[in-house]
C-alpha cells in the first residue's frame, strides 16, 4: 500500500510541476530525452543490458526447471506421465489412468 502512496505522491507531484512548466518547456525536456535516447553509447549500453537481462532469465529459468522439475514429476499422476503412486500392496492407488 505504501508503494501505491507513493507512486500516487509522486504523480501528483509530476503534474503540477509539468503544468507550471508549461508546453514551451515540455517541448525542450522531450527533445533532450529524444536525443539521449538516440545517442550511439546509450543505445549500446541498452542493448548490452538487454542481452545480460535475457541471460540472467534464462539462466533463472534453468535453475528452476531444474531444481523443481523432479519435484513436479514425482508428484505427476501417471495419467500425466508421472510416476505412479503405489498403495502398501503394491496396486496403484487414485487414478485408474483414464480421464473421465
Amino acid at each position: 500500500m505504501r508503494t501505491k502512496a507513493t507512486f500516487l505522491t509522486g504523480f501528483a507531484a509530476g503534474y503540477v510541476l509539468g503544468s507550471r512548466a508549461g508546453r514551451a518547456r515540455y517541448e525542450q525536456i522531450r527533445s533532450a530525452a529524444r536525443s539521449f535516447a538516440r545517442n550511439p553509447t546509450v543505445q549500446s549500453t541498452a542493448s548490452s543490458l538487454q542481452h545480460q537481462a535475457e541471460d540472467a532469465l534464462s539462466t533463472a529459468k534453468d535453475k528452476a526447471v531444474d531444481s523443481i522439475g523432479s519435484t513436479l514429476q514425482d508428484k505427476r499422476p501417471s495419467w500425466l506421465g508421472g510416476q505412479a503412486e503405489t498403495s502398501t500392496n503394491g496396486s496403484p492407488s487414485g487414478s485408474t489412468g483414464r480421464l473421465g
